[in-house]
C-alpha cells in the first residue's frame, strides 16, 4: 500500500512532499480512522481542495484494504485564516461535545499563559476572562457543528470564521480541534506574548507505528519485530517461503501522532486527565492501521516559547 500512498501524496501535494510523504499519509490515516479529530497541515503550503482530494483517495485506499469500499468518507477540510486543517466529522463532534461538557463542569482543561501572569495557571471558567472565553467557545463549537452537519460531498471544504476579539486566538482553537487533553489560552489575541519563557515544561509525545496493510486474518503469527507480529505460517500450517521484513509491514515506525506541553507548575491538575485521555486513545486503536501506541515525556526549559 505504501507505493500507492506515496503516489497519491505526490500527485495532490506535489514533488515538494517527497521527503515527508509518509508523515503526511500517516497523519491523514490517523484522522480517517478517528485516532485524532483533526490534523493541522504544517508541512508547507497546500490548498484546501488538494488536501480534500488527497484525503478521499487515501480513505478509499485504506477502505479497500479493509474490504469496506462502500463506506462514506466523513471528513472535512476547514480553513482557519491562512491555515488548513483536516477533521474527522464524527470524532470532532465528540470532541466538541466533550469540551462543552467540560466548560459546564468545575474542572478546566485550559491553561492561562497570559503575559501579565507571574506563572501559568489553570483558567477558571467562573473568572471574568473564563466566562467570556466559555461564551465564545460555545459559539465556536455551535458554528463548527453547523458546518459539519452539511454532508453533501465525500470530503467537504468549509471556512470557519474566528471571532474578532482579543479573547480568542488560534492556539486555543488548534488545541481544541487537534484534540489535546489540555491546551493554552492567553489574553491579547494572536500577536500577544505569553509567560512561558524559562518556565519548565513537560512535553508529552504520543508515537505509534502505522501498518502498511491490515493483517491477514487467515495467517498465524509467530514472530515479532519490536512488538509487531508477522506471519511465518500459512493457514494450513505449511511454512511460508520467506518472512517479510518489518519494513514490509510498517508504513512508518515511531510516527508522532500527538505532541504538546504543559507547564510543570500545573502538572498536579493535568496529569490525571492526560493519562485518562491516553488510555482512551489506546482503546480506540483496535482494528486500525495504528499499533504500538506509546506516550513519553520530557522536561524542557526554553528561553522563548512561541505559540
Amino acid at each position: 500500500m505504501d507505493t500507492r500512498l506515496k503516489s497519491l501524496v505526490l500527485k495532490h501535494i506535489g514533488k515538494a512532499a517527497h521527503k515527508y510523504w509518509r508523515a503526511v499519509a500517516c497523519d491523514i490515516i490517523a484522522v480517517c480512522q478517528g485516532i485524532k479529530p483533526g490534523f493541522l497541515y504544517d508541512y508547507g503550503a497546500v490548498s484546501s481542495h488538494s488536501l480534500a482530494a488527497l484525503t478521499l483517495d487515501v480513505f478509499q485506499t485504506i477502505s479497500h484494504e479493509q474490504s469496506k469500499g462502500g463506506k462514506k468518507c466523513d471528513m472535512c477540510v476547514i480553513t482557519l485564516e491562512q491555515d488548513v486543517m483536516l477533521v474527522n466529522i464524527e470524532a470532532l463532534y465528540r470532541r466538541l461535545e466533550e469540551q462543552e461538557h467540560c466548560m459546564e463542569s468545575s474542572t478546566s482543561n485550559i491553561i492561562d499563559v497570559s503575559e501579565n501572569l507571574k506563572s501559568p495557571q489553570i483558567l477558571s471558567f467562573s473568572s471574568p476572562h473564563g466566562i467570556k472565553l466559555k461564551q465564545e467557545l460555545h459559539r465556536f463549537c455551535a458554528q463548527c457543528k453547523q458546518l459539519l452537519s452539511k454532508r453533501n460531498v465525500d470530503v467537504k471544504v468549509a471556512e470557519v470564521e474566528l471571532p474578532e476579539t482579543e479573547n480568542f486566538n488560534l492556539t486555543t482553537i488548534f488545541g481544541l480541534l487537534i484534540g489535546y487533553p489540555v491546551f493554552y489560552w492567553y489574553q491579547g489575541g494572536a500577536e500577544a506574548a505569553n509567560c512561558l519563557d524559562m518556565v519548565p515544561l513537560t512535553v508529552y509525545e504520543i508515537v505509534c507505528d502505522v501498518r502498511n496493510n491490515f493483517t491477514d486474518s487467515q495467517s498465524q503469527t509467530s514472530k515479532t519485530y519490536d512488538g509487531f507480529q508477522t506471519s511465518t505460517k500459512h493457514c494450513d500450517g505449511s511454512k511460508a517461503e520467506s518472512l517479510p521484513s518489518k519494513d514490509d509491514y510498517l508504513l512508518k515506525s515511531g510516527h508522532a501522532v500527538y505532541s504538546f506541553s504543559i507547564p510543570e507548575c500545573v502538572s498536579d491538575h493535568c496529569t490525571e486527565r492526560i493519562h485518562s485521555w491516553f488510555h482512551n486513545l489506546q482503546d480506540g486503536v483496535t482494528k486500525t492501521l495504528i499499533i504500538n501506541l506509546q506516550m513519553s515525556q520530557k522536561t524542557v526549559n526554553l528561553p522563548s516559547v512561541a505559540l
